[in-house]
């Protein structure tokens, strides 16, 4: 009887052992990558963050004061490898910077159409490569 415990108990240990050393195996196998945004992600987030800010001024009855002039990088910022910056990018983000300079010299009957252009604007360059924020931005639009 204590002999049949004794290998019970010793084949317990020895299938536990086993098992955790398949799985250290594994877990060397898998290589974790972290995602690296590019300098346009960074900006676009930024942007965005602004334009929320923006948002929520022009909804309190409020003008926006200064044109933030880091948005003029989004003709250099470095884009995420697998999209490159063609004419029709170069195209629409001119057009987004006129837009967003016209907000900050906006009377307070025309900001909130100059500001839902811009954001417009946003969809409209994002409709042609990087789709993926688009619901996003357009939580932006002021209704």
């Amino acid at each position: 009887m204590k002999q049949l415990l004794f290998i019970l108990v010793l084949t317990i240990f020895v299938s536990c052992n086993s098992t955790s050393k398949e799985e250290g195996k594994s877990e060397k196998k898998e290589e974790l990558v972290m995602y690296n945004p590019s300098e346009l992600t960074l900006l676009m987030e930024e942007i965005y963050t602004k334009n929320e800010q923006v948002k929520a001024q022009i909804l309190d009855g409020e003008l926006p004061s200064a044109f933030p002039e880091k948005f003029l990088k989004i003709h250099s910022a470095v884009m995420t490898e697998q999209f490159e910056r063609d004419e029709t990018f170069d195209i629409l983000a001119d057009n987004f910077v006129k837009s967003q300079r016209s907000i900050y010299s906006s009377t307070p009957e025309t900001v909130k159409k100059n500001f839902n252009t811009s954001i417009n604007l946003c969809v409209a360059c994002h409709q042609n490569t990087c789709t993926g924020p688009i619901p996003r931005i357009k939580k932006l639009l002021i209704k």
